[in-house]
C-alpha cells in the first residue's frame, strides 16, 4: 500500500510563522504532498505564498461539534474500555515531566508585566493543562478516523504542546505513528507530558542544539536518538545582499518580531536613544505587531525619537526582505524572562538578516550561539541590557568596513548551515521514509541547487 503523510498544526497558516509555511512548500518541491489539518484557522492576514495552499487546509471541527460527538459515540459503543483508556493514557502521560526545572540555564530574573505573569501562570497550571488535554481527546478520535479513511501512514505535528497531544491520542487509538517539530516555548513553558511524547514519537525534530539537549534530557536514554536537529533555514535567494548597499546619512537599523516584551524591542529603542544623545545619527525600523506596541509608542515619544524610530506593523515577507536589503545593521535584543515562559532560541529573523549580508546583534541566549559567532559574523550581547546593544551599534556605526566584513561572514554561515532548500530536503527524506513514500533522489536535487547557488556567489 502506498503511504501518505499528514501534517497537523494548532493554526495554519499564521502570518508571522513563515518558517512553517516554507517547510510545507519545500516538502511539495521535494515531491512530498502532505494532507494538511489545523485545529484552528490561521490569521486573517496572510503571506502571498500561502494563497497557493489555503484550499488544501482542512480545519477540524470543535470538540463539541455534532460530527465529532457522533464519531466519539461510535468509538465508545464499539469499544468502551479502549475508548476510556485514551483518557487514562493522557493522564499517565501528564504525570511525566512534572519535576522538570522550569528555569533554564542562562535565565535571570527581571520585572515581568502582569499580562506575561498571568499568561505564564495560566499555562503552567497542572490540572488545567490536564483538563485541556482531555478536551482534545474527542478531536483526536475524530481526526484519527479521518486519517484512517484517507490511508495516512504517518502524522507529523508542529509544536510539542496540544498538537502533539492529539497525535499521541491518535497513535493510541489507531496505531498511526507520529513525529513532532518542537520549537521554543512549547518545550520550555510546560514540560508536562513531554517525556511521554518523546517516548511515543517516531522522531522529534527541533530547531536548535540547545533544544535537542533539553529534550534528550527529558527522555529515557533509549529514546535520545529520536531527537533530530533540523534548522528552519531561510530562502537564501529572497534574502540576499543588495548588489550595492546604499550609503545612508544615518545608521539604518532593522529589527523584526512580534511586539512582545521578551523580544526586547524596548531595549533597542533605548539603545537608539543613547546613540542619538551622543550625536550618532541612527534610524531604526521595527517590523511587527503585538500587545507591546502601545508601550513602545510611549517609550519612543518619551525619548523624543519619533523621527528616528518607526513601528511599521506586520509586513509581508517580501517587504521584510526589501527592508533588510536597504539596512546597515540588524538587531534583536531578546530578553530572558523565566516567569512568562516565552523565549527565543534561534529567531528566524536573525537568520534572514544574516542571509541578507547584515551584521546581526543578538542576545547571548541559549541557541543564539549556534548561529552568531561574536565578532566574526555578528555580535552577542548580554540579555536585558540596552547599554550593551548601544556598544555594538556604536562600533558598527563607526566602521563601514567592519560592517561589510561581518556581513559577508554572516551570509557564508547561513549558506553553510541554514539554507532551507537543503534542510527541508533532508527532513522530507526522513518523513517520506516514515510514511512509506517513494521519492526521487531529493538529496541529489537539493545538492545540485545548493551547488549552483554557491557557484553564483563565488
Amino acid at each position: 500500500m502506498k503511504g501518505k503523510l499528514a501534517y497537523l498544526f494548532p493554526a495554519f497558516p499564521v502570518f508571522h510563522q513563515t518558517f512553517v509555511l516554507w517547510e510545507v512548500l519545500g516538502m511539495k518541491r521535494n515531491g512530498v504532498h502532505p494532507l494538511i489539518f489545523s485545529l484552528r484557522r490561521g490569521t486573517a492576514q496572510q503571506q502571498e505564498e500561502a494563497k497557493a495552499i489555503l484550499d488544501e487546509v482542512v480545519y477540524l471541527p470543535g470538540p463539541l461539534s455534532g460530527v465529532v460527538l457522533r464519531t466519539n459515540l461510535r468509538a465508545l459503543f464499539a469499544a468502551p474500555l479502549r475508548y476510556v483508556r485514551l483518557y487514562i493514557d493522557v493522564a499517565r502521560a501528564w504525570r511525566t515531566g512534572a519535576d522538570v526545572v522550569r528555569e533554564q540555564e542562562g535565565w535571570e530574573s527581571r520585572p515581568v508585566q502582569l499580562r506575561d505573569r498571568l499568561r505564564g501562570w495560566y499555562n503552567r497550571q497542572p490540572f488545567l493543562y490536564l483538563l485541556k488535554s482531555w478536551l482534545l481527546v474527542p478531536q483526536a478520535v475524530d481526526l484519527g478516523t479521518r486519517l484512517q479513511r484517507a490511508g495516512v501512514t504517518h502524522l507529523h505535528v508542529h509544536w510539542a504542546t496540544y498538537p502533539a497531544t492529539v497525535a499521541f491520542v491518535i497513535q493510541r487509538a489507531t496505531g498511526i505513528p507520529f513525529s513532532i517539530s518542537a520549537h521554543a516555548y512549547d518545550i520550555y513553558m510546560v514540560s508536562r507530558m513531554l517525556p511521554a511524547k518523546v517516548a511515543a514519537a517516531r522522531y522529534v525534530f527541533t530547531c536548535a542544539q540547545t533544544n535537542a539537549k533539553h529534550l534528550r534530557g527529558l527522555a529515557a536514554p533509549e529514546h535520545a536518538d529520536k531527537v533530530i536537529v533540523s534548522y528552519h533555514g531561510v530562502d537564501v535567494e529572497r534574502f540576499a545582499p543588495a548588489a550595492a548597499r546604499a550609503a545612508h546619512q544615518r545608521l539604518r537599523i532593522v529589527s523584526c518580531g512580534q511586539l512582545e516584551r521578551y523580544k526586547g524591542m524596548h531595549l533597542l529603542v533605548e539603545a537608539c536613544a543613547m546613540l542619538h544623545r551622543e550625536g550618532i545619527p541612527v534610524e531604526c525600523w521595527i517590523v511587527g505587531e503585538g500587545p507591546y506596541r502601545q508601550h513602545l509608542e510611549a517609550q519612543i515619544a518619551g525619548f523624543g525619537m519619533e523621527e528616528f524610530v518607526h513601528l511599521t506593523g506586520a509586513q509581508p515577507h517580501a517587504e521584510v526582505a526589501r527592508l533588510l536589503a536597504e539596512a546597515d545593521v540588524f538587531a534583536l535584543a531578546s530578553e530572558l524572562g523565566g516567569k512568562s515562559g516565552r523565549r527565543d532560541v534561534i529567531a528566524n529573523v536573525i537568520v534572514e538578516a544574516m542571509a541578507a549580508g547584515l551584521p546581526a546583534i543578538a542576545s547571548r541566549i541559549p541557541g543564539a550561539e549556534e548561529l552568531v559567532e561574536d565578532g566574526v559574523n555578528g555580535f552577542l550581547v548580554r540579555p536585558n541590557r540596552a547599554e550593551d546593544v548601544a556598544v555594538a551599534l556604536r562600533r558598527l556605526a563607526a566602521d563601514p568596513a567592519e560592517r561589510a566584513r561581518i556581513g559577508t561572514a554572516a551570509r557564508a554561515k547561513v549558506l553553510r548551515d541554514f539554507d532551507n532548500r537543503k534542510n527541508v530536503c533532508e527532513m522530507a527524506e526522513i518523513l517520506a521514509a516514515a510514511a512509506g513514500l517513494e521519492l526521487p533522489d531529493a538529496r541529489a536535487v537539493a545538492a545540485r541547487t545548493v551547488s549552483a547557488q554557491g557557484e553564483r556567489e563565488a
